[in-house]
């Protein structure tokens, strides 16, 4: 979830200029929010406007993780002893004709610092679509298809490698992840494999914030030659490249080869 004050601008760099495949279009589906996705082969990348919100420059902000099913992982982190907000329903118009949820949230409160995203710095939530909106399976298997046959668009974009979460007591933060995350191991420093997801990587920071989406490439001299190219080259360093902070405020997108 990328939250900013003009959600077109970074919609546009994601969808037009890196040429993702669109996961939803940029529209106002509820009164003053603004919302558009991309596919990232194995995530979803949200840039989205809250009608509330102060802080305008873009901002990684959270990350949603799937339930499976929402019901079951509720009781989980109640066994767990895991702080959850309260559900919250986006009720609309639904693939069959009918009104109800579209999709349904929950904050998990140890990991973010606000139960509303218009607020705050991190945002940290489970959330489940209904059926008779979206078949999240089948979506996610066409959105794969669709990056694979451009060839990752113009960066050569195979997937996320990694979330990278600043935090600022990494001994409290580790077994906070290792209770929700359980039973998945370590597959390194701090650093957990969620299913077929990116991993979730901590590092210390002064602040719990999300730091950073590390995103494989077929070729990072392919990628390097697109973005200088176009303006958008930020820093190189320790084999990997980032997109300029200039198009994507605090956003740090970092370019790795696969």
């Amino acid at each position: 979830m990328i939250r900013s004050g003009n959600p077109s601008d970074v919609y546009g760099l994601l969808a037009d200029t890196l040429q993702l495949p669109v996961a939803w279009p940029l529209a106002s589906p509820r009164e003053g929010v603004t919302t558009g996705g991309v596919s990232v082969g194995n995530v979803n990348l949200e840039a989205i406007r809250f009608p509330a919100q102060t802080e305008q420059q873009p901002r990684l902000l959270g990350i949603a993780l799937e339930p499976s099913p929402l019901d079951q992982a509720m009781r989980q982190l109640t066994l767990r002893g895991l702080a959850v907000g309260n559900r919250r329903e986006i009720i609309g118009s639904r693939s069959d004709g009918s009104r109800g949820p579209l999709w349904t949230n929950v904050t998990l409160r140890q990991f973010s610092d606000s139960d509303n995203p218009a607020d705050g710095i991190v945002h940290v939530f489970l959330s489940e679509y209904s059926a008779a909106y979206v078949d999240v399976e089948e979506r996610r298997a066409r959105l794969r298809q669709q990056l694979a046959a451009s060839g990752g668009g113009p960066l050569g974009i195979t997937d996320v490698k990694e979330v990278v979460v600043g935090v600022s007591d990494l001994a409290s933060a580790r077994r906070l992840w290792q209770q929700l995350l359980e039973p998945a191991v370590l597959a390194g420093p701090d650093q957990w494999q969620v299913g077929d997801g990116p991993a979730i990587r901590l590092v210390p920071a002064d602040q719990n914030r999300m730091e950073a989406l590390v995103i494989r490439v077929a070729s990072l001299d392919r990628a390097k030659t697109f973005l200088r190219d176009n303006g958008l080259l930020g820093k190189e360093a320790d084999g990997q490249v980032t997109i300029a902070s200039s198009k994507l405020g605090a956003v740090d997108l970092r370019l790795v080869p696969r």
